[in-house]
């Protein structure tokens, strides 16, 4: 969405209230980073605070994965399984309503639920967190300091994701720095990766499940984030650090190839992501395989359970100015999460949930004839 003035402020960092009246809402400041650690190892780290209207809950959730898999095609069959390393862990600790503090200062906004994660808001538009997990042996001080101006959701009017998915905030992809520590192996990091601010009215799973893509492509020269209702709004924000030229209008298209059925969502998911935004000078062309995924939830109740995150591990671009020249990307990474609406799992075949070999038909039938059919 393009607004009149794009500034992040402390306000909107802050900003827990609607003047519309909340039906499912809720709160967040959210965050999904892709990195490379001093070990070699690439982690996708990070996490959310969150505040439910419905659920009186407030919650932190917190993930840690690392590594790549692939795609792998069964054999005797017309399909493909994923096979990643998913997460190392992921962590939802609920609260009573109430737990979620917003601290307001002159330069900068602390937000925290519980002693487990803590985001400091700057005036610098960068946000400094802090993540303890003692029950999974793992800390992390990370920072995210984004350029240009971000993907708005909106501030004075919402946008309507869905006809039931009201919203206001933003996301932002920018560079990421920091350390992890994992089993009392302290890892420094480097990387990308989204924040976003939600502040929801409305929201409905059942229709971002039609398809939903989420998510952020970064490279050296270029950043962007975006989304893309199936069944509503799609919208991006593109932003050229050489140029310092920020992009928020123009014409955004996610084509998906190579499906593969992914256990731990009982879906498949597209391991192969091609991603086309016109803007006014030109064109921003992606390609993205996906290394690694997983699984997540917040309430865990159907339709909205699980979402998939897919972590790319070979992103190409390029931009294409409107003299003809093309512009090479480098360094990309990114990540898409989706929502989908699951099929039956009863129409699949059963190789898709299970490597052990069977014989015999996957189906059944049995067709009954009454003397009244026959006549």
């Amino acid at each position: 969405m393009k607004i009149k003035d794009p500034e992040v402020t402390l306000a909107d960092e802050a900003r827990s209230g609607v003047k519309e009246e909340v039906r499912s809402g809720f709160l967040d400041w959210l965050t999904s980073f892709v990195v490379k650690g001093d070990d070699g190892e690439t982690y996708v780290c990070g996490g959310s605070i969150l505040s439910l209207a419905v659920e009186q809950l407030d919650l932190v959730s917190v993930g840690l994965s690392k590594g790549t898999g692939k795609a792998e095609q069964l054999p005797s069959s017309i399909y493909k399984v994923g096979r990643y390393p998913g997460p190392v862990f992921d962590r939802i600790i609920r609260q009573p309503k109430g737990t979620l503090h917003i601290e307001k200062g002159e330069d900068q906004v602390i937000v925290t639920c519980g002693g487990e994660f803590r985001v400091e808001c700057n005036a610098d538009k960068s946000w400094h967190l802090f993540i303890s997990l003692p029950s999974e042996n793992y800390r992390a001080e990370l920072w995210h300091r984004p350029q240009g101006y971000p993907l708005w959701y909106g501030r004075e009017k919402p946008s309507f994701l869905t006809q039931h998915s009201v919203t206001y905030g933003y996301n932002w992809s920018g560079k990421v720095d920091g350390w992890l520590e994992i089993g009392g192996k302290k890892i420094n990091v480097r990387g990308f990766g989204i924040r976003e601010r939600y502040v929801a009215v409305d929201s409905s799973a059942a229709e971002l499940g039609g398809w939903e893509d989420w998510g952020f492509i970064a490279f050296n020269e270029f950043h962007s984030s975006m989304y893309d209702m199936r069944l509503g709004m799609k919208d991006f924000s593109v932003y050229d650090l050489e140029r310092k030229k920020h992009y928020p209008e123009g014409k955004l298209t996610i084509t998906h190839e190579d499906w593969a059925f992914l256990r731990e969502l009982d879906g498949f998911i597209p391991t192969v992501y091609n991603i086309r935004i016109e803007v006014e000078d030109g064109v921003y062309e992606v390609r993205a395989h996906v290394g690694n995924a997983t699984t997540w939830g917040v309430t865990y109740k159907v339709p909205d359970n699980p979402v998939a995150t897919l972590i790319f591990d070979r992103v190409d671009g390029t931009f294409t100015y409107k003299d003809g020249s093309v512009k090479k990307l480098t360094g990309g990474t990114g990540d898409m999460s989706v929502r989908q609406w699951h099929p039956y799992p009863n129409i699949l075949p059963r190789e898709l949930y299970s490597d052990e070999t069977r014989t015999g038909e996957k189906f059944e039938t049995c067709l009954l004839y009454t003397s009244d059919a026959a006549d």
